[in-house]
């Protein structure tokens, strides 16, 4: 009876370990999860800062076109260093656009051919720009948007 029992030690060694092993693995794919989690994370709050920073060139873009009838989208940074330790976004003209901002023309406004007296012309018109607008975000994180916008004129 001896000789068997020794026989179930070794053996419950054996699968003590392997017990051990097998909770040792699965901690580390564990880590792997929220490791990887945590960089998708990142990336995606990156993307949405860099969307963000886009989206502040185009209110920019607007409002230099109402206030001085051309669009203009000068390199800003955007936020407080405080704020964003690692760089601040910002935006700027796209980069990868040969001209990102474009008069596309000016055209009568649908519907508002209004005429005054003897004059032939349209009253109001629309002049319209193709602006390209690229927000940068800290890790070289891009976003780019290109939007059409149109400018009343009265004649």
């Amino acid at each position: 009876m001896r000789a068997r029992e020794r026989g179930q030690r070794g053996f419950a060694l054996l699968l003590t370990v392997l017990v051990l092993l097998l909770v040792a693995s699965l901690g580390l794919s564990a880590l792997n999860v929220v490791e990887t989690d945590q960089r998708v994370a990142g990336y995606l709050n990156r993307k949405r800062i860099s969307l963000y920073a886009a989206d502040a060139g185009v209110a920019r873009a607007m409002e230099t076109l109402q206030n001085n009838g051309t669009p203009s989208v000068p390199s800003t940074p955007v936020g407080d260093t405080s704020v964003f330790p690692h760089g601040a976004p910002s935006y700027s003209t796209d980069t990868s656009v040969a001209t990102p901002i474009e008069s596309i023309g000016v055209s009568a406004l649908g519907g508002m051919n209004l005429k005054i007296q003897d004059n032939n012309q349209a009253t109001f018109q629309l002049e319209y720009w193709r602006v390209s607008v690229q927000g940068d975000a800290p890790g070289e994180t891009v976003s780019r948007v290109e939007f059409v916008t149109g400018k009343l004129l009265a004649n």
